[in-house]
């Protein structure tokens, strides 16, 4: 309790912290002449921006006629909604602007760049006189506007040690506008180096919680009446996917998606964030939680979910502010909650406790931030970590409770089985399945918990890692070290799924042809991890009908290729697999065969248990020969293995044809 507390702290204190000079501009001048790009890093282009409403005037306009405009000035970053002549609250921030400022550079001509982030809701970019950018149509009426909102770096040289901004905006669709995000300015290195660590953090965040979901999707696969791990498993969903569409946009870069679907995505997954914690906290706390606010927050919450759903964007953003005071009432009823388990004692409240309150305190930081009332910084995923943090905690702690009493029932249950061995042998052979049973869902659940977390602390370590990074050119070894250990999540995850299907499905008999199976095996292997330095030789030899199940014969096919490939020696300069299928007189035999690292002999007669590990430099789970096995035997087979260390293994499968059972 003690570590998670200085844990907690320690992340609000450290990671928004910030070093560098600060410089403003004044009267749309920002003064960087003595601003050392080195030394300095990137600057913010803040501060007052010459403001010219309702009019788009070009460059050479302004130049032209410096003398006779009488410039007005706005603050950027910030909604221009107050600075419109006449605006007054309820009023859209509809029209058009055009932003001005000159930037007064170091005489060392470098090549720099600029980087935005949105900007409401179409805009053109002119600098020194050029236009450089256009992010949709800015246009003097709704019909002449196209929009689009998405962040953009532009490469730039200073003409004369000055730089001359020039941004043509216009709003049709969003309550406010203007340039409401910070403008960066520096090197294009390190502009560039700037929006690398900030999309592999959108990504290592986006990537940790998917996973987060899977995993507690998957054990309520296992605890379907445990609807505490559907409402957590849906929280890290629309925070997978708010990351994905929020910062740099990160769901751009793997396909081209209109604009309006990012942020429908974004206010949907906003709106739901209530509703869906609401229903976990009463899951979790339901002598605490009133059912009667419970469905009053889930009916309000619906209205602003079908807004964005069904709504056009002007109208779901404009009921922002509102959704954000519901949030607030919502999160001062869930201190009282939390704070009424803490006092009754109710089993993890107080850990949950302290990650609420840190949790609140950042986003009512964002919140005043998002509006430009306060400039701290963005604590939104710090926070949300240490929630997720005390929540995983939580479950943890109720699963090895619950496992207790599985541990309790289960030793109840041999004393009642050896009673009943001396009555009667059939009653004694359906208890020890059923104990089996009980004792690979107690050891499945226990080991994928301890597998599935370790690797989730990694990643988190490595982003906190990464947050902190001064030296650009680390992140990309912060990326190796997140991909390792996600991939090692991935196969235990494919391992289960494997695990369950081959556990729960009937047999479905179909004409099996190994050619196609193998084939097909063999593409879904082609891109693995060491794949492509090991030569693969293929003979099916099959002239006669085979009828089995082809959903577990391809999963015998891919497991045992998998194997190979995962365990291949590459000191070996030849390094080979070969797969050969025969079928005759009403039996399959598949044989694989390798020159990888081979087994130990002491091994050999343990590799078939569940989780057995061979070697401990093994990324796998320690399941997949026990699925295996499993899979054989479901269809009558055998199997067999023969392996020497160093010099590689061989393992053949044996089922018979099930014709007869059609």
């Amino acid at each position: 309790m003690r570590n998670f507390i200085l844990m907690s702290f320690f992340l609000l204190l450290v990671c928004p912290a910030k070093a560098g000079k600060i410089i403003s501009a004044q009267k749309g001048t920002l003064d960087l002449s003595n601003w050392n790009w080195d030394k300095d890093g990137i600057a913010d282009l803040k501060g007052e921006w010459e403001f010219y409403w309702g009019k788009f005037y070009s460059p050479n306009f302004l130049k032209s006629n410096d003398s006779a405009i009488k410039p007005n000035y706005i603050p950027v970053p910030s909604f221009w909604n107050d600075f419109i002549p006449g605006y007054q609250n309820f009023h859209s921030g509809f029209g058009y602007a055009t932003y001005r400022l000159r930037v007064l550079c170091p005489p060392a001509q470098q090549n720099l760049a600029i980087k935005f982030l949105t900007i409401a809701s179409a805009y053109k970019l002119f600098v020194n006189g050029k236009q450089v950018l256009a992010v949709g149509n800015p246009g003097t009426t709704a019909e002449s506007t196209i929009a689009d909102l998405k962040p953009a770096i532009v490469n730039i040289s200073p003409q004369n040690n000055e730089i001359e901004i020039v941004i043509q905006v216009s709003n049709f669709n969003n309550r406010v506008g203007g340039v409401w995000d910070f403008v960066k300015l520096g090197t294009q290195a390190q502009v560039h180096d700037y929006f690398i660590k900030n999309i592999s953090i959108d990504f290592f965040v986006a990537g940790s919680f998917f996973l987060m979901s899977i995993y507690y999707a998957v054990l309520l696969f296992f605890f379907r009446r445990r609807y505490l791990l559907l409402y957590f498993s849906s929280i890290c969903f629309i925070i997978f996917a708010r990351s994905m569409v929020t910062g740099e946009i990160a769901l751009n870069y793997i396909v081209n998606v209109d604009w309006e679907i990012t942020r429908r995505i974004e206010y949907v997954s906003f709106y739901l964030s209530v509703p869906l914690m609401a229903l976990f906290s009463r899951q979790l706390f339901p002598h605490e939680f009133s059912k009667k606010v419970l469905y009053l927050i889930v009916g309000i919450s619906a209205i602003f979910i079908i807004l964005a759903l069904f709504t056009t964007y002007y109208i779901y953003t404009f009921v922002l502010q509102e959704y954000q005071l519901l949030m607030i009432l919502c999160a001062f009823y869930g201190f009282y909650v939390y704070i009424l388990a803490a006092w009754r004692r109710r089993p993890g409240s107080l850990i949950f406790l302290i990650g609420f309150c840190i949790f609140f305190v950042t986003i009512f930081n964002d919140i005043l931030y998002a509006d430009l009332i306060i400039n701290t910084a963005q604590l939104f995923y710090i926070g949300l970590f240490v929630l997720v943090i005390s929540l995983s905690a939580l479950l943890a702690r109720q699963f090895a409770e619950a496992f207790a009493g599985v541990t309790v029932a289960n030793n109840k249950l041999s004393v009642i089985n050896r009673e009943l061995e001396m009555r009667n042998v059939e009653s004694l052979e359906k208890n020890e399945q059923l104990t089996k049973l009980n004792n690979e869902l107690d050891s499945l659940v226990y080991r994928t918990s301890h597998d599935l977390r370790a690797p989730i602390s990694s990643v988190l370590g490595i982003i906190h890692a990464a947050r902190i990074e001064s030296k650009p050119s680390e992140f990309h070894q912060y990326l190796d070290m997140a991909e390792k250990t996600l991939n090692r999540m991935d196969f235990l995850i494919r391992d289960i799924i494997d695990f369950s299907k081959n556990k729960r499905l009937e047999l479905d008999l179909k004409e099996i042809d190994f050619k196609t199976l193998v084939q097909q095996s063999r593409e879904d292997h082609e891109y693995a991890d060491k794949a492509l330095n090991i030569y693969t030789e293929v003979e099916v030899i099959q002239e006669e009908k085979f009828v089995s199940d082809p959903r577990r014969i391809s999963m015998i096919i891919n497991n045992l290729l998998s194997n190979a490939i995962k365990y291949s020696d590459e000191s070996k300069e030849k390094q080979w697999i070969r797969i050969k299928v025969i079928v005759a007189e009403n039996v399959a035999s598949i044989e694989v065969k390798d020159n990888g690292q081979g087994i130990s002999q002491e091994h050999l007669n343990k590799i078939f248990t569940m989780f057995y590990r061979a070697t401990s430099s093994s990324t796998g789970s320690g399941l997949g020969l026990y699925i295996l096995k499993e899979t054989v035997e479901k269809l009558n087979g055998k199997v067999a293995l023969h392996s020497q260390l160093k010099e590689g293994t061989t393992v053949t499968v044996v089922v018979p044809d099930m014709s007869d059972q059609l």
